[in-house]
This record gives structure tokens, C-alpha cells and sequence, in this order.
């Protein structure tokens, strides 16, 4: 009896050892199953995630000089590494198939790499093809301006200051709203726009600001048309001291008008031509502002031809103040200076674009401006000699490396 209970022992013990190996074979099953689904779940969110959020950004690095301190572009004799210097990054969030919500951050050398928000804003594409956006939005008054910062999407080193640096000011908050024409190979933008803004270092403030813009396209033509106006306010007192005649101790101060609710206007029209190989671009504007600022005419023609990853371009831009007569103070002759305001410019490049590799571009420019006239040409840092009656530079030539990338 003992030995057939002991018999019958070894056996049961036997019996439950492969029940409780697959036992645990089972729950190590489970558990492989559940991890499965824990990485398919996370593979399916990250994928998700990947379809609604985007992040690029780009930069460009810039070595700028000149051949003397006029100013022009902030260069001046010695080496500059910050002035064009800049860093972006972009976010763009799909918060479902039709809206966004875009923030794109800005570090620029001349400012010490202090960040700051270009472009905050939400955007929704309504089923009738109309685009809504408010928020922190650029300033749509040139050809390049949602690609103002990107210089690799530019062909030359810089957009023409004649034009370009008219306008202090390139982003503003509130509205827009665009809507799409399309042709059978080409399309018609039309856009409206409204807000405030603030031209940086300063205490100039814009209100009221409104505008519209028309641009048609079929890729290898481009034509623009745009119109802007805004209310200013805000201190600009600027002390001049002029002698009365040239050669004359004798000297007149004079204080220039404050912004008290003036009237700005800008209106601008542009058209480029790129086939892949001959690249045509021209932009004219005029800014306009009540007393206080003149009124300036500025434009520019570009060439290039692309030659496999070399692009020469040649660039002649010029800007002109239109209303020196009715800004004067006094009639006397050394009050048509107007030191601070009066201004006209030529400029004259001559550059080379070399795309060395895939979403960078290195660029060198040499610009020579000069038809200053009896003014600065607008370049602040051109001093006004009193013994002389004269400016110090009557003409400026400055060189530029510059590297751009996307990524």
C-alpha cells in the first residue's frame, strides 16, 4: 500500500509539470500580446503626432563690410559677423485637416540673438477655399515678405535696402483673410489684411492698419499689386543743428515734428520671371506719411541665370525723397539739408549665388552705392560736417559672404 501511494505520487507530480510549464508559456503569451499593442498603440500616436506637427526652421551666417563708415546696411569698415546673421525655427500644428496653429521664433545677430516671436497665429481653410489667419502675422507689402528671413529662398544675398529698408517695420497683430482663383494653370491670390503694430526701438506705434494685396501666378510669371495705410503716433523729436551757410560759425537749431495721428500710406507693384534658367525681378513702391517723415520712391530690377548650381545676378535699386520742399522748416539754404529726411541713393550689385549642397546656398555680393546728392542718402551714420557744409561719404561700397540654410 505504502509503495502504491508512493507510485501514485511520482506520477501526479509528473503530470503537473508540463501543465504548469504551459500555464506559464500562456502567461508569457499574454504579456508579449499586451506589449504588442502597448508599441502599436504608441507606433499609431507617434505616426499621429508626425502627421500634425512639422518642424523646420533655416539660418543663414554673413560676413559684411565696408569700405568706409556711412552705414549702409549697418556695415561699416571693420568686420561684421551679426548684422545679417539670423536663426529660425518653425512649428506648424495640424489641429485638424483644415486649421493650423503656426509659431515661428526669430534670433537675429544685430540683436543680440534675443528671441522673439515672428509669426504666432491660427489659421482655417473654410470649404468655400477661403483661408482665415489671425495673430502675429507678416506684413504682406512686398514680393518676398513671407520669405523675408529665409534667405535661401531669396536669389541674392539681400533684398535691395532701397526697397526693403523703406519700411521698419515687417510683422503686425490682428487679421487676415486670402482666397485662391484657380485657372487651368495659373492662380489668382487675393488678400486683405488689418491690425497694429510697433516699429522695434522705438516708441512709434501703427493702428488701424489695413490693406489688400492681388498676386497672379503661373510659375514662371509672377505679377503683384498691394496697398497699405495706417494711423502713426508717437515721439519722434530730433535736435538738428545746421549751420546757416557753409563755412558759417554761426549755426540754426531746429526741432522736427512729433507723430501726432498721422496718415501713412504705402503702395507697391512687382513681377518676376524665373523659367529655371533666366531669372527677371522688379518691385517700385511709395510710402507716404503726414508731415512728420517723407514721402519716398524706391524700386529695384534684378538679373540672374542659373548655370547648374551657379546663379551671377546683377541688381540696380535706387530710392528717392519726394517732398523736400514741403517739409522745410525755413526757406534758408542750410535748412535744405534737412539733415534727418531729405535723401536719395543709387545702388549698384553684383553677386554670385553658388548652391554648394542640397539646402544650402553660399552667396557673395559686392553692392556700390553711390548719387547721394547734398544728402546722406539715407544712411544714418553719414555725418554731417558743419565746416564743410557737406555729409562725410558721398558714396559707400560694401562687400557680403553670405551662407543660407533650410532644414
Amino acid at each position: 500500500m505504502q509503495f502504491n501511494l508512493k507510485v501514485l505520487s511520482v506520477a501526479i507530480s509528473m503530470a503537473m509539470v508540463p501543465s504548469l510549464a504551459t500555464a506559464d508559456e500562456a502567461a508569457d503569451a499574454k504579456i508579449a500580446k499586451l506589449e504588442q499593442q502597448v508599441q502599436t498603440l504608441q507606433a499609431q500616436q507617434n505616426a499621429s503626432l508626425a502627421d500634425k506637427v512639422k518642424f523646420n526652421g533655416f539660418i543663414s551666417g554673413a560676413y559684411i563690410s565696408s569700405d568706409n563708415d556711412a552705414g549702409y546696411n549697418g556695415a561699416d569698415s571693420s568686420a561684421d559677423f551679426s548684422e545679417d546673421s539670423k536663426l529660425g525655427l518653425q512649428g506648424t500644428f495640424n489641429i485638424s485637416d483644415n486649421t493650423q496653429a503656426v509659431l515661428q521664433l526669430m534670433m537675429r545677430g544685430k540683436y543680440d540673438w534675443e528671441v522673439e516671436a515672428e509669426w504666432a497665429y491660427l489659421s482655417h481653410r473654410f470649404e468655400n477655399g477661403i483661408k482665415v489667419r489671425g495673430g502675429k502675422l507678416r506684413v504682406p507689402l512686398f514680393m518676398y515678405s513671407d520669405y523675408l528671413d529665409v534667405g535661401y529662398a531669396q536669389p541674392f544675398a539681400r533684398p535691395p535696402q532701397e526697397v526693403y529698408g523703406a519700411i521698419p517695420f515687417s510683422s503686425y497683430t490682428g487679421a487676415g483673410v486670402s482666397y485662391d482663383v484657380e485657372y487651368d494653370d495659373s492662380t489668382l491670390t487675393m488678400q486683405a489684411f488689418g491690425g497694429e503694430s510697433k516699429v522695434k526701438n522705438t516708441a512709434v506705434e501703427l493702428s488701424n492698419l489695413m490693406g489688400a494685396n492681388v498676386s497672379w501666378t503661373d510659375e514662371t510669371w509672377t505679377l503683384r499689386a498691394v496697398y497699405a495705410q495706417a494711423q502713426l503716433d508717437g515721439p519722434v523729436v530730433t535736435e538738428v543743428t545746421v549751420p546757416l551757410a557753409p563755412g558759417v560759425n554761426t549755426q540754426a537749431n531746429y526741432t522736427l515734428l512729433e507723430l501726432n495721428d498721422d496718415k501713412g500710406s504705402f503702395v507697391g507693384v512687382g513681377a518676376s520671371y524665373d523659367n529655371g534658367e533666366v531669372i527677371a525681378i522688379s518691385e517700385w513702391t511709395r510710402s507716404e506719411i503726414d508731415n512728420a517723415y517723407p514721402d519716398i520712391d524706391s524700386g529695384y530690377l534684378t538679373l540672374g541665370y542659373r548655370i547648374k548650381a551657379f546663379t551671377p545676378y546683377v541688381t540696380v535699386a535706387y530710392s528717392k525723397t519726394q517732398d523736400n520742399e514741403d517739409r522745410l522748416p525755413l526757406s534758408t539754404a542750410a535748412a535744405t539739408q534737412m539733415i534727418a529726411f531729405n535723401a536719395e541713393r543709387m545702388a549698384y550689385s553684383l553677386g554670385l549665388r553658388w548652391d554648394a549642397i542640397d539646402n544650402v546656398a553660399i552667396k557673395f555680393d559686392v553692392t556700390y552705392a553711390d548719387d547721394f546728392g547734398n544728402t546722406s542718402g539715407g544712411l544714418d551714420t553719414n555725418s554731417f560736417d558743419a565746416s564743410t557744409g557737406k555729409f562725410a561719404y558721398d558714396d559707400t561700397l560694401i562687400y557680403t559672404v553670405k551662407f543660407d540654410a533650410v532644414f
